[in-house]
């Protein structure tokens, strides 16, 4: 179920060829953020990089693992899909209960919320974006859409591997 909200609208680029970077527009087209893929085939790193190069936060995931965790803004949220077939997300975080609300393994929209309320709006078709309700922080939102994209691709990959 996707929630119309207000707010700032970020895009996150396709990876151009040979390269482990994707870009994060505004609405507006302006470069805010960039996100580095580490291209380890043994775990899944992920870097969101401000204008100025900074790190912001962190995504990682060890091949075995079965949770991911995202360092951002101080604070630490895991995930791991759960339930038949990895139908539910879990998201823990000691700061905040946020929830997905609709299917975040298809292609349609979906939205993150905290008690009920939208804090961000998630579009995965024509192109990667994410609407962040004003007053949340953009990162920590990026953050956990991307955590999302990482656990549904790599749901789909398993599902591939094993012939479903």
């Amino acid at each position: 179920m996707h929630t119309p909200i207000m707010g700032t609208t970020y895009v996150i680029g396709r990876r151009q060829r040979h390269s482990h970077t994707r870009p994060i527009t505004d609405d507006s087209g302006t470069l805010r953020f960039e996100v580095q893929d580490s291209g380890k085939a043994s775990s899944v790193k992920l870097s969101i990089r401000d204008t100025e190069g900074t790190e912001v936060a962190a995504i990682s995931h060890e091949i075995l693992a079965s949770h991911y965790e995202l360092l951002a803004d101080g604070q630490r949220i895991t995930m791991r899909a759960c339930g038949l077939l990895g139908r539910h997300l879990e998201i823990n975080s000691a700061a905040d209960r946020l929830e997905v609300v609709g299917n975040y393994r298809s292609r349609q929209p979906f939205s993150i919320t905290r008690g009920g309320m939208p804090t961000a709006a998630v579009t995965l078709r024509k192109q990667f974006a994410v609407e962040v309700t004003d007053g949340e922080d953009p990162v920590l939102m990026l953050g956990v859409a991307l955590t999302i994209a990482s656990v549904k691709a790599d749901r789909a990959k398993a599902m591939a591997a094993a012939g479903g």
